[in-house]
């Protein structure tokens, strides 16, 4: 079910909502969130309710194993092999088919006869949910005190549907007090519906329709568009894929608003880095924050040598790409951002930059964000296509054919750019508005005290236009994918 859906704003939030507020106490509220939260799986993947019930099953009981341990082994045993089977299902359902791919090019290249192919289906928000897991029996291992009793309140924070299909990915810890002991109002509900909306804007404004030009470019034969129109499939992808996601985070952490939970936020204006590094402190923040705290740092981080550095944040670069996908585009895609990383670490190139003092350098600064922009820009070529067509997307941009690198020497002429067939005066509006917010220029305004009754009055009309909009959208079958489902 997806949050900009028909079904899930018109039937399943407030009948949800409505019965939450009226349960009379916590346990019956836990109850409802976690019943709901099974049927809101259930509805799009009703086969993979039970592999969900018995991930959560699998982790209450290791969890408890791990805090009743007798001593420090057996309690890192526990955790390894438990840690070890969530791992295996991930690997299961969505690395086994790619992997028996790749031992059949090897066996291929040996002239054995190649393995049957397998097929599997993605259970949806099983990378985030598996995440989630191993934060709990981490936690608990350095915690014991942490180790939860309750299986509802377990299945609650493994299941809890707003963040279940697209994160944020939260960490026990951080939301393991706000299980039993969370307060709801009326000012978190205001906040949470506003918070919704514009992520639902976002979503539904926004992503949707700069994916309706992106994927009918990308979708058309190679060689009926030229450079134009695949700068304006790129540039429109690299928004689309931010709205689209941060919008889900945002209705995530708006959703949860309303029932009394607090999570952290999952972006922050990413396209606002002046560094590859600081890009990946504020896009998906909460997959960063785990792959430091739970790869990185036990790893050993940068405490141990430049070179020991190096192969940390290869690692999990490494490991950054392939969560996001079996194939060998994302993980190629992770590889080139650790590489960009720790170039700018060992060159020190954006510390040089930032911290230059003259005026007549402020060129230069743009001059380097523009570059780390572009550089994100084309490494989202990488992450959305395999890597050939990557390759000749690129060379289109520049001009380039891509004929004129291989060995046929056949040149493919382009026959005529089709752009005014992909894109409107409505696309160009879109894509103007997905620039301009996708930087944070209004907080830079200070308002006087006098303004902020006007302000706020100004938020709450602008949020029921939006909210008019999205259902207006919706209610028009405008096209309606969702980038993150894949992962």
């Amino acid at each position: 079910m997806l949050f900009s859906s028909i079904t899930f704003l018109g039937f399943f939030l407030p009948i949800v909502f409505i019965l939450y507020w009226l349960s009379p106490s916590r346990i019956y509220k836990n109850m409802l969130l976690f019943f709901s939260s099974l049927l809101f799986y259930a509805w799009g993947e009703p086969k993979f309710v039970f592999l969900m019930l018995f991930s959560i099953l699998l982790n209450y009981i290791a969890g408890l194993k791990i805090s009743h341990a007798a001593d420090e082994k057996r309690r890192k045993m526990v955790l390894a092999f438990s840690v070890f089977v969530n791992l295996t299902i991930l690997f299961i359902f969505k690395y086994l088919g790619f992997s028996i791919t790749i031992i059949d090019i090897f066996l291929n290249t040996i002239h054995i006869k190649p393995l049957n192919t397998i097929n599997m289906i993605l259970p949806i928000g099983i990378s985030f949910y598996t995440f989630q897991e191993i934060s709990y029996l981490v936690d608990v291992y350095r915690k014991p005190e942490l180790a939860q009793k309750n299986f509802l309140n377990l299945g609650l924070y493994i299941s809890f549907f707003p963040q279940l299909i697209a994160g944020p990915i939260v960490r026990y810890h951080d939301i393991n007090l706000q299980i039993e002991n969370r307060s709801e109002s009326l000012e978190k509900v205001s906040k949470g519906f506003q918070k919704f909306i514009i992520g639902l804007s976002k979503k539904v404004i926004i992503a949707n329709n700069l994916a309706v030009v992106c994927d009918s470019i990308y979708n058309a034969d190679f060689y009926s568009y030229g450079a134009a129109a695949a700068w304006i499939a790129s540039i429109s992808y690299s928004l689309q894929i931010y709205y689209d996601f941060s919008g889900y985070s945002d209705m995530a952490i708006g959703l949860a608003k309303l029932f009394g939970f607090e999570l952290k936020e999952n972006f922050n204006y990413p396209y606002c880095s002046s560094s590859i590094t600081e890009f990946w402190k504020r896009w998906h923040i909460s997959l960063t924050d785990f792959f430091r705290d739970y790869v990185y740092i036990p790893l050993g981080g940068n405490r141990i040598s430049k070179k020991r550095t190096i192969i940390n944040r290869y690692i999990v670069f490494f490991l950054t790409g392939l969560w996001h996908g079996a194939a060998v585009n994302f993980i190629l895609w992770g590889l080139l951002h650790g590489t960009a990383m720790i170039f700018e670490r060992i060159s020190g190139i954006s510390d040089k930059v930032k911290n230059l003092k003259v005026k007549s350098c402020n060129i230069i600064k743009i001059t380097y964000r523009f570059l780390v922009l572009a550089t994100i820009n084309f490494l989202w070529l990488i992450f959305r296509n395999d890597t050939e067509q990557s390759i000749k997307l690129l060379l289109k941009m520049f001009g380039l054919n891509f004929r004129s690198f291989t060995n046929s020497g056949y040149q493919e002429v382009v026959k005529m750019d089709l752009l005014w067939f992909y894109v409107d005066t409505k696309f160009f509006i879109i894509l103007a508005l997905a620039v301009l917010f996708a930087f944070p220029w209004w907080k830079r305004v200070n308002l006087p005290q006098k303004y902020l009754f006007p302000v706020y009055l100004s938020k709450l009309i602008i949020t029921i236009i939006l909210l008019i909009v999205c259902f207006a959208f919706l209610a028009n079958n405008t096209y309606n994918p969702f980038i993150y489902f894949r992962f």
